[in-house]
């Protein structure tokens, strides 16, 4: 039989068994295909697919009459139990309006993970709309984690969500964004606000005008009996706080609120408002609250409870009707009942093989680990919401808002306006930095004591030896006249760098070699100055040679007049083609410095920025508001690139005017590189902010890169000295070309035709596209 017969058969068996399956739409197609042999192992590829198909849906069948048939083996007083719980449920259900119309949010076998630790299993929720919900359960049982797998904050490992009547986070829906309200446990507040910047900040947010705004703060300042909208939040007492951030949550109207341990620490008074300020807002049926705590008895004014426990939802539905069912005068109680019963039947559970094995099983089929509990199957079969967006609400979704980064912009100028010491820090700090470079590296050693042992005979008047010693720089030369043996002493107890010494016959034999064609070996010793150096420090060692060598050519210039050529080295340095023959080590260091220091200032300025904002919770409330990770990064961009303007302003005017470097080449060029190396510098604070959560590791991380780098980038010593093939990695750094740039630039007068200029700008853009990108793909990993 032949492939094409086999298919023929098997399109006449299918098509008389499933008429709509898609096969016949693909068969002309494969028809066609079967006449090229180059096809037959495409159709075999099919014909795989088709048969794993078929049989997964089998499977999926069977397991779904298994999962409605059969059950775990429970005794007979537990099954009557269970039934009778079971039949309670039933009622609670019935008295919930849960239709899809209706329900505000929706979570079926919701779980979620952090590495192997188990945080939300198998969890099926349902919050009715216009209802208040109450998430009971204590510390630690997962609670909080459901709240960001609802705002789209954290995604979830396996199940579904619906808030609103469509999955969190999904193109043009807004949630995360104006829909939601969220008061996050944590006040979440800048305390270099007042009030009305709070409101302000988020109103900016949300959309709405100036007009609204000022409008709604008026009625919650009002309504929550706040102080004076410009009170600073950092003033405030604990209460207060509370009050602003709960309004916060409420100012754009959501349609649904998320409190997240709302009354934690506060007064039963402000507790009782609260809660009576919930119960009005949601008497229109618009609004549905979910507030978590871990106060259970405080929940019985919410119309709904969830009780939660490990990750499990133990119970849901209305207070009363919860204690009903358990027979229990207080929730607390019935919580406790259910705690109990949680832990005897996984007991019970892990007792027996048969039955652990029977329990995976079920659980495979995606029964909820909490229905034992309760005697209730799974959630009746629902279809997952298939939602399209089209391609403009994907567009929109995916582009940073302008709103959105014109108000991140404006909090961030708005904290530095009410720090200004901390801003003229930030201003002065690398006027400082750059001034010490330029004041303290790179000159010539000052106030060098050297010995001399002068043994010349000649008068001194007129002898070699003090005519020569004369034109020592004294500043930088300090001589002392010793005897031999004491001069050597000094230097080994390190009193002086060096011992100068001169023969007794010094000016003699001096005379003789000069004006002799020929002399002997003792005259060419005895016309010699001998020195002896301290050479562990090698600059000292270096400036030393160099003022003798000097010295001695003042000398000779000065014998010799017209005829001083003669007793020149015949290795004649010509004038400079770049730079000078008196450019100092300075020189070379203050270009790197300076990009050296607008990179790592700008990497301290941002490496901190998200760890102190999620470590209080800021960072959560602006993405539950709407805020995308890209936009959050883009605005402190912007924000920090004034900081670092006025930054690289204030150095280029010391280094330039008060310092004096050589600029040969476009001021425009120096100031572009250096700006951004200070965006590159950004751009990896917020690579080390995204990924690390407390600010001691931060700190070291931004710290511990900094020694390396600068070693290695050339700043301080040539790239050329690094052996292979660690100069790949020195030539790899976001520093190392555009130092050598910036000096192109400085000294050079070399302009973007030069390859080793441009290159500098194409290594400092690709690194600082590099580390945004990084950020942001941090930043949604971890959101």
């Amino acid at each position: 039989m032949t492939f094409l017969n086999m298919f023929q058969l098997l399109e006449s068996s299918w098509t008389s068994r499933s008429p709509s399956v898609p096969l016949l739409v693909v068969a002309p197609l494969w028809r066609s295909l079967l006449h090229r042999s180059s096809s037959l192992l495409l159709l075999l590829f099919f014909l795989l697919l088709l048969l794993l198909a078929a049989a997964a849906m089998a499977a999926e069948a069977s397991g779904r009459k298994d999962a409605t048939i059969t059950g775990p083996a429970y005794s007979t007083e537990m099954r009557e139990q269970l039934m009778t719980e079971g039949n309670m449920k039933k009622d609670v259900e019935a008295s919930l309006p849960t239709t899809p119309d209706n329900v505000a949010i929706r979570c079926r076998d919701v779980c979620r993970s952090y590495g192997k630790l188990k945080v939300l299993t198998n969890l099926n929720l349902t919050v009715p709309q216009g209802q208040i919900y109450g998430l009971l359960g204590p510390s630690g049982c997962g609670k909080t984690t459901l709240l960001k797998c609802m705002v789209g904050t954290l995604k979830i490992s396996r199940g579904h969500i619906t808030v609103l009547g469509k999955p969190p986070a999904f193109p043009g829906h807004e949630v995360p964004g104006k829909m939601v309200g969220y008061m996050p446990q944590e006040l979440a507040l800048y305390n270099e606000f007042t009030i009305s910047d709070t409101l302000t900040f988020f109103g900016r947010i949300h959309g709405l005008t100036s007009k609204e705004t000022q409008a709604r703060m008026n009625f919650l300042i009002d309504f929550l009996h706040l102080p004076q909208k410009n009170s600073l939040v950092r003033k405030l007492s604990g209460g207060q706080r509370r009050r602003v951030s709960l309004g916060a949550a409420l100012l754009q109207n959501p349609e649904l609120l998320i409190l997240d341990e709302p009354t934690v620490g506060v007064d039963p008074v402000l507790r009782a408002k609260i809660w009576q300020h919930l119960v009005e807002i949601v008497k229109t049926g618009k609004v549905s609250v979910i507030i978590t705590t871990h106060y259970i008895e405080e929940a019985r004014q919410a119309n709904v409870v969830g009780l939660m426990r490990n990750g499990h939802l133990l119970a849901e539905g209305p207070p009363d009707a919860v204690m009903k069912q358990h027979s229990a005068t207080t929730l607390e109680h019935a919580f406790l009942q259910l705690c109990e019963s949680s832990d005897q039947n996984s007991m019970r559970e892990s007792s027996s093989e048969s039955e652990t094995l029977e329990k995976s099983q079920t659980f495979a089929n995606g029964r909820d680990e909490s229905q034992p509990i309760l005697a209730v199957g799974p959630p009746p079969a629902e279809e997952v919401p298939k939602c399209t967006a089209d391609w403009k609400a994907r567009a929109r979704h995916i582009l940073p808002k302008g709103r959105n980064i014109g108000a991140l912009v404006i909090k961030t100028m708005v904290r530095m306006k009410r720090m200004p010491g901390s801003l003229c820090f930030q201003f002065l700090l690398p006027v400082i930095q750059i001034s010490l470079i330029c004041l303290c590296v790179g000159g010539d050693p000052k106030g060098i004591k050297v010995a001399v042992v002068n043994n010349d005979t000649y008068p001194p008047s007129s002898s070699f030896s003090q005519s020569l010693l004369s034109f020592l720089d004294n500043s930088s030369v300090i001589q002392v006249p010793l005897p031999h043996n004491e001069a050597f002493e000094g230097v080994h107890r390190g009193e002086y760098w060096g011992v100068i010494g001169f023969g007794q016959n010094f000016t003699n034999y001096l005379t003789k070699r000069i004006l002799q064609r020929q002399v002997s070996k003792e005259v060419i010793d005895g016309g010699s100055v001998h020195v002896w150096l301290d050479l562990t420090n090698r600059q000292i060692g270096l400036m030393l040679q160099k003022q003798l060598h000097q010295a001695f050519q003042a000398f000779v210039d000065y014998k010799m007049g017209a005829l001083a050529y003669l007793a020149a080295l015949p290795i004649k340095f010509e004038e400079p083609i770049y730079g000078s023959l008196n450019m100092d080590f300075t020189t070379y260091v203050t270009p790197g410095a300076v990009l050296s220091i607008s990179f790592y200032l700008a990497v301290g300025l941002t490496a901190l920025s998200f760890v102190l904002e999620r470590k209080e919770g800021l960072l959560d409330r602006c993405w539950v508001a709407g805020v995308s990770s890209m936009e959050t990064m883009l605005a402190h961009l912007f924000s920090q690139l004034f900081v670092i303007s006025v930054q690289i302003l204030l150095m280029l005017l010391f280094i330039l005017l008060v310092f004096k470097m050589p600029n040969e080449g476009s001021l425009f060029l120096v100031i572009c590189l250096i700006v951004l190396q200070g965006v590159t510098g950004i751009s990896f604070g917020l690579v080390i902010s995204a990924g690390i959560d407390d600010e001691q590791s931060a700190n070291q991380a931004a710290l511990g890169i900094f020694y390396p780098n600068l070693i290695l980038s050339g700043i301080i010593w040539p790239v050329e000295c690094i052996p292979y093939p660690l100069r790949y990695v020195s030539l790899a750094l976001p520093q190392t070309y555009a130092s050598e740039s910036l000096r192109c630039i400085m000294y050079r007068g070399w302009g973007m035709s030069e390859m080793m200029v441009w290159r500098g700008f194409a290594v400092t853009l690709g690194w600082n596209t590099f580390f945004l990108i990084l950020a942001t793909v941090i930043l949604k990993l971890r959101t």
